[in-house]
Parts: C-alpha cells; sequence; structure tokens
C-alpha cells in the first residue's frame, strides 16, 4: 500500500484556474507533493507567469477558456489521461446590495464556474481524460451555507455547484473517478483587489473577521483540502468545508 505522503508522486494533475489565488495554492502543494502538474488558464500572459512562478520542471502549463467547450476540451484531450482534475476558474466575486447587481456580471461567473464545471464534468464521461481511481475536485464557496446579505446571487451559485458535484459523483461512479468539492471562506487572494478593494480595506476586513482559528487564510492554507481530497480514495460526493470556523 501507497504512503500517503507518496500517493502523488509522479500523477499527472490539471489545475483549471491554477494560475492565482487557490488555484495557484493547489497548483504549489501538488507540485510540493511530487505531482506533474499543468496549470490552465484563458489568459497566456498568466499561464507564463504561474508557470514562473511554480519553478520546478514538473510544472507546465496551458491555454484555455471554459466558456468555448469545443476549444476547451480539445485542450483537456491534448493532456488526457491525467489522474486528477481540479477546477478553480473563477475571477471575481459576487457581492454587494440586491438592487444593484449586474446581472450580466453575475451571468458571467455562472457561465465560468457552474457551467465551467459542468462542461469539465460532461468532457470527463464522454472522453478517456481521467484514469480510472483518479478524481475531479470543484471549487464551491462558504456563501453556499451562509450568503447573508448581499450575497443571493453567488449563494445561489455555490450551492449549485455543491449539488452538481454530488450529481457527478454519480454519473461518473461506473468509471470509478471520484467527484468532490472544496468549500472555503474567506481568503486573502488578489480577487478582492479585482473588485475595488484598496489594501488598507482589505486589511481592514481581514483584522475585522474574527475567526475562532485567529487569522485569515491565504490560498496555501486551502490548498490543504484539495490534496485531502485527491488522495482520499473513500472520498466522493464529498464537500469539505474550510472557513476558519466561521459558522461556528
Amino acid at each position: 500500500m501507497v504512503k500517503s505522503a507518496d500517493k502523488l508522486i509522479g500523477k499527472k494533475i490539471i489545475v483549471v484556474g491554477g494560475t492565482s489565488g487557490i488555484g495557484f495554492g493547489a497548483a504549489q502543494a501538488f507540485i510540493d507533493a511530487g505531482a506533474l502538474v499543468t496549470v490552465i488558464s484563458s489568459n497566456q500572459d498568466n499561464v507564463n507567469d504561474a508557470v514562473k512562478r511554480l519553478s520546478s520542471l514538473h510544472a507546465s502549463g496551458k491555454v484555455g477558456n471554459v466558456r468555448d467547450e469545443e476549444s476547451f476540451v480539445e485542450v483537456l484531450k491534448s493532456i488526457a489521461p491525467v489522474d486528477h482534475i481540479v477546477f478553480s476558474g473563477v475571477d471575481q466575486i459576487i457581492r454587494g446590495k440586491l438592487e444593484e447587481l449586474d446581472l450580466d456580471s453575475a451571468k458571467h461567473l455562472f457561465g465560468v464556474k457552474f457551467w465551467g464545471a459542468l462542461l469539465i464534468g460532461k468532457a470527463v464521461a464522454k472522453y478517456d481524460l481521467i484514469n480510472s481511481g483518479g478524481s475531479l475536485t470543484l471549487t464551491s464557496g462558504g456563501a453556499a451555507y451562509r450568503p447573508g446579505k448581499g450575497a443571493s446571487a453567488g449563494g445561489a451559485l455555490n450551492g449549485g455547484v455543491i449539488s452538481l458535484t454530488k450529481g457527478l459523483a454519480g454519473d461518473l461512479a461506473e468509471r470509478k473517478i471520484r467527484v468532490n468539492v472544496v468549500v472555503p471562506g474567506l481568503v486573502k487572494s488578489e480577487l478582492w483587489a479585482k473588485m475595488g478593494k484598496t489594501e488598507e480595506q482589505q486589511k481592514e476586513q481581514f483584522e475585522n473577521a474574527k475567526l475562532p482559528v485567529g487569522f485569515v487564510a491565504t490560498p496555501d492554507d486551502i490548498a490543504e483540502a484539495y490534496l485531502y481530497l485527491v488522495k482520499a480514495d473513500y472520498a466522493t460526493g464529498t464537500a469539505v468545508e474550510i472557513d476558519g470556523g466561521s459558522r461556528l
């Protein structure tokens, strides 16, 4: 039996959205565990920068956009077969007053985070992308469980990803492919700057979080959940909530 610490040595892993934030943290963790990692992003410069920062012969990158099903599936097929796929494709957060919600922006994020996840699930079911015994790991968010004010759309999106995970786990069971989802809470990442928050505003937000663990996570902290789900052969249809105890 392979030791847990050695499970990912030489394994091929695709991380969609692995050029920044949580996805990059997961990619780095997989490389540290001995895996061969390919990060995918819709932007060539981001891919080049991520591969450079990963600084490993085990790191490579491809350009692909989940909003274009045909071309994206071809990218996946060009890398396959692999042992695991992680999907962490998200480039914004839907949050703000409901009456001021930009529906076009919300639809864009659904197109990436939800439909992108479904697209990959469909491709895995249709083609031999993941080896038997491998896994697909999706990414949701804490708003799925407690949206709060200003997160109705985001909560619905993240809740949908959790439900999708369970459905895909059933659909892909015959292929011996596990499907799970990471549900992160508050995380320090580039997304906050993209939302227009200054460094001072971010610092204030994180200081006011008052989490039981006493700090706000970085992508490296969240990566531990991806490592667990990729290695946990007995887990499928499982949602791992990693939020610093925010719901206690």
